[in-house]
């Protein structure tokens, strides 16, 4: 199983209490009817892009851009607009993929028996139909979150 990222559409009321946010999750997570799932491996890969997104980290409660990658972050309702126009162009990019493609991922450490190691440029095999179905369930909820004057709440990792 892959690491996932979780995005919510809350109530721009919603309460930003560290502590009630996860008591609220943990209530939620799974029965939230306004809610998407994306891959890890795609947020790595747009994060250069996403952090042109205005946003809000409810956990030291100050304004920054892009997601927490490891911790909660706000899209408000205005800000919502913008991801929408990222997420739109990308599919158009991904429609021009073959059916099966490849992303790069990140950089690790490989060892070796030998105690010797080397460092490896990881990446991922990638379906085209499943990456544009998690985004469009992400564009769908940003309409949702603009459309409705609502926030959308994202768990990282």
């Amino acid at each position: 199983m892959s690491l996932e990222h979780e995005f919510f559409l809350v109530n721009n009321n919603f309460d930003m209490d560290i502590n009630y946010i996860y008591e609220w999750y943990s209530s939620n997570r799974y029965t939230w009817k306004q809610k998407v799932s994306v891959s890890d491996h795609l947020i790595l890969y747009l994060m250069d892009f996403l952090n042109w997104i205005p946003t809000y980290n409810p956990a030291t409660k100050q304004n920054t851009s892009g997601l927490t990658y490891y911790g909660l972050t706000v899209i408000s309702a205005t800000e919502t607009g913008k991801l929408k126009q990222i997420l739109e162009k990308w599919l158009c990019f991904i429609e021009e993929a073959p059916d099966r493609f490849s992303l790069r991922g990140q950089t690790v450490w490989r060892e070796t028996e030998d105690e010797e190691g080397y460092w490896e440029s990881t990446r991922t095999q990638i379906h085209r139909e499943a990456l544009q179905h998690e985004l469009h369930l992400l564009v769908n909820l940003t309409i949702q979150a603009s459309g409705g004057n609502k926030s959308i709440l994202h768990f990282g990792i």
